[in-house]
């Protein structure tokens, strides 16, 4: 059996490359997402968390009592996605849920001991992810950047909707 070789085409000069994107904030933004999801997968491997997983098991943690809609409206997340994340949580025991007394249709969440135990070790990682991923920046920059950051957050959704016209949630 003979195998195909193939040959290595010389890099090129990344200077040498025209990209008509490295002014758009949009692209750059996603560009940094994609390296801050690399390094949260390398940190966090080995504890089964995604970062969709982790911010639905943080607002767990930290808002004991949270309904699963709620959830859903804060992370922007689909709530049929919310509904398998919480039941992946639920059978590792991290989190449980409770029938709502006011609602007896509806389901509260709440951490376990275990759950609020590993997610202390969750964070640290996770503050430590920041820290590095915000190294270049000064104490000054990394604080306007976040405030520049919720500014954007804050106006995303009314942006979206008034510009495409779409009430649309995403995953």
């Amino acid at each position: 059996m003979t195998s195909k070789v193939r040959k290595r085409l010389p890099p090129q000069d990344a200077a040498a490359v025209v990209s008509p994107l490295r002014d758009s904030p949009s692209f750059l933004v996603r560009l940094v997402q994609l390296a801050a999801f690399d390094e949260f997968h390398h940190h966090f491997a080995g504890l089964s968390m995604t970062p969709g997983r982790f911010s639905v098991f943080a607002l767990i943690v930290n808002n004991p009592g949270i309904r699963p809609g709620t959830l859903s409206e804060e992370l922007r997340i689909k709530p049929s996605n919310v509904a398998v994340i919480v039941n992946a949580l639920a059978a590792e025991r991290l989190v449980e849920r409770r029938q709502d007394r006011t609602e007896l249709r509806a389901n509260t969440l709440y951490p376990t001991k275990s759950g609020q135990k590993l997610y202390q070790k969750m964070w640290d990682i996770h503050r430590d992810l920041d820290k590095l991923l915000l190294s270049p920046l000064s104490v000054q920059e990394r604080a306007a950047f976040v405030d520049m950051l919720r500014k954007l957050d804050r106006t995303a959704n009314r942006v979206k909707r008034t510009v495409f016209g779409s009430d649309d949630q995403t995953a």
